[in-house]
Order: structure tokens, then C-alpha cells, then sequence
């Protein structure tokens, strides 16, 4: 009996613990050769989709080439690397009303390319964006994709679609990433080269949360490696993403805490610094 009661008390904390188990337990940090530097340079090209064309030409020269999806109102990034043969793909993330209501269609829809639902407003600020850099593509060139928030959101679904027709899809990186598709989805592009960065105090990589519309089509689901990110240099790594269900209430109930300043780049250049430094 004793035994049983042990064994039901240890799967509640489970439970309770969700993703953050290792946290709970104690457990050193580790993670074999986490590329930290290819994760900040993915995150400075992240962090200057948000800024001024001058900017970011100052950063990378004649490299870059930027442009403004007009009926998204998204700002997209490509550096191009002749020396290195590599493309790194930026997508800006929420910066404007209209990024905000792209982020509120929980509401899914079939791509018949990539046979699996995902997140209406993600998916369509995905295609535009492919529509924009597939063309400025070099053949026989490694790609990178990033973004962060919205931007990192339809990132992931543009590696998508590079890795499915075999573009050379080096690695997506993305920093506090919404979710994107459903069960089906994460389990057809289990393989492909995806990290998640995430603040543990982050909101939004919980959201869309399991509401009676995000759950048509089956409930959100993550995909990928996940690095989460905790104070002090500290951080965690999980091979797949099992992140507990949110309801809607208890997602905006926290919305407007301490999570809110934690979802910006600036935090997570921070930290990733951080963790560099030591």
C-alpha cells in the first residue's frame, strides 16, 4: 500500500512539474555541444527584423536585403554569406495591431503541401514569406531560419516547407515561439532541425492555449528541441517539448505580469549573453 502511495504521489508531481521536471528534480544543467554562439547570432538577426532598414545594414553590409509583407505587416530579413554558402532568414515578430490580431486566429487550416493543420494566421504570414525568399535563393546554399514571437511562429512553418523539399535546411531557431500545429504536424516533422528558445517565465510559448476552437482539428502541440532559459545563466534542455495544457483564462490571467517583459528579444540576448559569459 505504502508502495502504491508512493508511486500516486510521485506521478501527481510529475504532473505538477510538466516540462520544468528536471527543474523539480534538481538536475544539472546539461546538453550535449549546445552551439551558443550559432543560437546569439540567430537571435541578433532576430532582434533586428524590429529595427530600421540603416540598422541592419550597418550590422551586415551589402548582405542583407530586407522588405515589408504589405497585407501581413511583417518585415522580413534574408543575409546572404558567399564565403560561407549560407542564407539566414529573419521574420520580425509583433510589432503593430495587425501582427496582434494575426497572433488571436486560433483557428486552424489544412496545407496540402505540407499534409497537417496549423494556426490560420501563422500559416498565411509563412507562405508570404516563402513566397518572398524561395526566389532569392542560391542553389547548394545552407539555410537558417529565425524569428522571434510571431516572426518565430512562421519560421518554423517556413522550415517547414525548406526542409520537406530538401533546400538544404541547416537548422530553424526560433525564441519564444507560439505553437503552430497539432499532434499530426509535430509527428510528420519530428526530424526536422528545430530549437526552441524559451524564458521560463515566458507566456508566450504556451499559447494558443486549449480553448474549445484551438482544440478543433486536435490541441496545439510543440515540436522540436527546446532550450529553456532560466535566471542566473542557468538553462535547461529538453529533447521534444511537453508543455502542460492551458486554459484561456489562466493564459491572459498571466498575461500581464512579469511574463509580458520576459517575451521581449532584448531579454533573451541578455540571458543567452549571459550564459556566454561564463
Amino acid at each position: 500500500m505504502k508502495i502504491m502511495m508512493w508511486g500516486l504521489a510521485l506521478g501527481i508531481l510529475a504532473l505538477g512539474c510538466g516540462p520544468w521536471l528536471q527543474s523539480c528534480w534538481g538536475i544539472k544543467d546539461k546538453e550535449p555541444n549546445v552551439a551558443w554562439d550559432r543560437i546569439k547570432q540567430m537571435g541578433t538577426l532576430a532582434n533586428l527584423t524590429y529595427s530600421s532598414d540603416a540598422d541592419i545594414h550597418v550590422e551586415y553590409g551589402d548582405k542583407a536585403w530586407t522588405k515589408i509583407i504589405e497585407d501581413q505587416q511583417v518585415k522580413l530579413v534574408m543575409v546572404t554569406d558567399d564565403t560561407t554558402k549560407e542564407h539566414w532568414l529573419g521574420i520580425r515578430g509583433t510589432a503593430n495591431r495587425h501582427n496582434a490580431l494575426m497572433d488571436a486566429q486560433y483557428s486552424k487550416e489544412k496545407d496540402s503541401q505540407l499534409g497537417a493543420y496549423f494556426h490560420k494566421g501563422f500559416h498565411r504570414l509563412a507562405k508570404a514569406a516563402y513566397d518572398e525568399f524561395t526566389p532569392r535563393l542560391k542553389p547548394g546554399y545552407k539555410i537558417w531560419v529565425t524569428g522571434h514571437s510571431l516572426g518565430g511562429a512562421g519560421a518554423a512553418i517556413l522550415a517547414m516547407y525548406y526542409f520537406q523539399e530538401g533546400r538544404g535546411l541547416e537548422q530553424c531557431i526560433t525564441f519564444g515561439q507560439p505553437k503552430v500545429t497539432n499532434e499530426k504536424g509535430v509527428k510528420k516533422f519530428w526530424e526536422m532541425p528545430l530549437l526552441r528558445i524559451v524564458d521560463n517565465k515566458d507566456i508566450v510559448p504556451l499559447v494558443p492555449p486549449l480553448t474549445i476552437i484551438s482544440a478543433l482539428h486536435g490541441a496545439y502541440r510543440h515540436a522540436g528541441e527546446e532550450i529553456i532559459l532560466k535566471p542566473k545563466g542557468h538553462w535547461l534542455w529538453f529533447s521534444k517539448h511537453n508543455a502542460n495544457r492551458m486554459l484561456l483564462t489562466g493564459t491572459w490571467s498571466n498575461l500581464f505580469h512579469e511574463s509580458v517583459e520576459d517575451h521581449f528579444m532584448r531579454n533573451y540576448l541578455a540571458k543567452i549573453n549571459k550564459i556566454m559569459a561564463q
